[in-house]
């Protein structure tokens, strides 16, 4: 690790949030329009989930879940999407039965730390001046000296109207009070994680995404990484 606010001389911008805030899109736009590449954390997570699931692996047991992991070559690619011993994992990764399993993977701690560590490996491995990270716990765990830490908040309703629609154009069959109730469960979930749970940390800047539009909260994190002293 280099310098405060530098990994191996890559500058990190983190976007931490709760489910269905948006900090998936505004990361991946945000990183469009700086040229840099995009990770989500949580599609980790749900691909070492998915490779749990398709190897009959049960996501509870921490022990065998990091076994597997050691097993996989798991890298990201510039746009973020999860490469899994060769295939990429996308439209696999949001459904129910990931939904499901996907709390029960990240809370082992030694196989949380195990994925961090991959995940650190990628800001270098791409070539450029930086990376934009999104996640819940990117700014507090994974990129603890990023240059930039955002967190993004917006209400139960309004981030399940957006997971909702993002699920129906998946063509995934659910319902919006699935939806609701599913959410609800995983904050109150993640809450309970300590501090792996979503949330700012001294530094952070804070973006509520309750009424902006996506370009409007784009324009809002560009200004505030040209503040950033190279």
């Amino acid at each position: 690790m280099g310098k405060e606010g530098q990994f191996q001389d890559g500058l990190v911008i983190t976007i931490d949030g709760t489910s269905g805030s948006g900090k998936s899109t505004l990361s991946r736009r945000l990183a469009e329009r700086l040229g840099w590449p995009f990770l989500d954390s949580g599609a980790w997570y749900r691909a070492l989930t998915w490779a749990c699931l398709e190897a009959s692996v049960d996501p509870s047991d921490g022990e065998a879940v990091k076994k597997l992991l050691f097993t996989l070559d798991l890298r990201s690619n510039t746009d973020g999407v999860v490469v899994c011993d060769g295939t990429p994992l996308t439209a696999c990764l949001r459904t129910p039965r990931i939904d499901h399993a996907v709390s029960q993977v990240a809370d082992h701690f030694p196989v949380r730390e195990a994925l961090n560590e991959r995940m650190r490996s990628m800001v270098t491995l791409h070539g450029a001046d930086g990376m934009v990270a999104d996640g819940r716990d990117a700014g507090t765990n994974i990129f603890p000296d990023a240059s930039l830490k955002i967190f993004v908040q917006a209400s139960l309703d309004v981030r399940s109207e957006r997971r909702f629609t993002q699920m129906k154009s998946d063509g995934i069959e659910i319902t919006f009070p699935e939806v609701h109730a599913a959410l609800a469960q995983r904050d109150a979930h993640d809450a309970a994680r300590g501090d792996a749970a979503p949330h700012p940390t001294d530094g952070s800047r804070i973006l509520n995404n309750e009424n902006q539009t996506v370009e409007e909260a784009v324009g809002c994190l560009l200004t505030w990484t040209e503040q950033l002293n190279p």
